[in-house]
């Protein structure tokens, strides 16, 4: 009798808008302590992967010399998962990568009932500078909170950007949401980019997602000073835009927990931001504004 085929092992990897999914990944695959792992990511452009790495691609998968690959997420999930577990080169790991505003008990009970599949770990990234922000905008608290609570362990980054005392409270106030999880902190490297300082709340308008095409180079610091004058109203801005410089340098700029930052990248066929935020006459000036870059 043939021996059954094991279970492919996932983690559920999930956090909110800009919490630092990606930086975890780019860190796991970089670091080459997941073998035979497959990364299923919402941004398949965003993922820093040295050149040296890459044996294969297609427009599907990026296959890597260390065993690993990166595949973007179908509409379907659970059809993909079925195709997955099919593939002639079946990966051992999975690691998902949840979108920023997704629940992960859903997702959870989805690998559970999902046939060929083992949920090792459910983690969520949390911004330690966000968190108070995120507790206190009424449009979005309750994601955010549900992050932390439903998932078996938390990975708390940029605790290091805090104050001593400020940070220690933080700290608590996460564990007291979720006081069965296990909580690991991050040691954060160099100094935060300087936060976008809010004269009003955020407006309690429900969250939208739009995307913005810059096919022209455009003046990137005024791009970020645009983001960052939209704090109140903006969440999350990522996309991959040429500069108008002479190199026509292309950048990957991000916008999170009211700060704005930009690296210089190889990746990115697309020159355009996605741009979430609440709905309102701010997020609109800031639409029409970038469109005109």
């Amino acid at each position: 009798m043939a021996e059954p085929i094991p279970g492919i092992r996932a983690t559920l990897l999930c956090g909110f808008l800009g919490s630092g999914k990606t930086t975890r990944i780019n860190r796991l695959i970089r670091g080459g302590k997941l073998e035979d792992a497959l990364f299923l990511v919402n941004d398949f452009g965003s993922i820093n992967i040295d050149a040296e790495l890459i044996e294969s691609r297609d427009e599907d998968v990026l296959r890597l010399s260390n065993g690993c690959a990166c595949c973007g997420i179908s509409g379907n999930l659970s059809a993909q998962l079925r195709e997955i577990k099919d593939w002639p080169r079946r990966p051992g790991h999975l690691v998902f990568e949840a979108s920023g505003i997704a629940r992960p008990r859903p997702l959870m009970e989805l690998f559970d009932a999902a046939r060929g599949y083992a949920l090792e770990a459910a983690e969520s990234l949390v911004d330690a500078s966000a968190f108070r922000r995120h507790r206190r905008d009424t449009a979005i608290e309750d994601i955010f909170t549900a992050q932390i609570r439903e998932v078996s362990r938390l990975r708390v980054n940029r605790a290091g950007w805090l104050e001593p005392d400020e940070r220690d409270a933080v700290l608590r106030e996460i564990a007291a949401v979720n006081p069965d999880a296990e909580m690991i902190v991050e040691s954060d490297e160099g100094a935060p980019p300087p936060a976008a300082r809010a004269t009003t709340p955020a407006p309690a308008g429900p969250l939208v997602s739009e995307t913005v095409n810059l096919p022209h180079p455009v003046d990137v610091a005024a791009l970020e000073t645009l983001l960052t004058q939209s704090a109140p109203a903006l969440v999350r801005a990522k996309g991959t835009v040429r500069a108008d410089d002479e190199a026509r340098t292309r950048y990957l700029v991000q916008f999170a927990g009211g700060r704005v930052s930009r690296t210089a990248t190889r990746y990115g066929h697309t020159q355009a931001l996605v741009v979430i935020g609440h709905r309102g006459g701010m997020l609109d000036s800031l639409l029409e504004a970038l469109r005109a870059l």
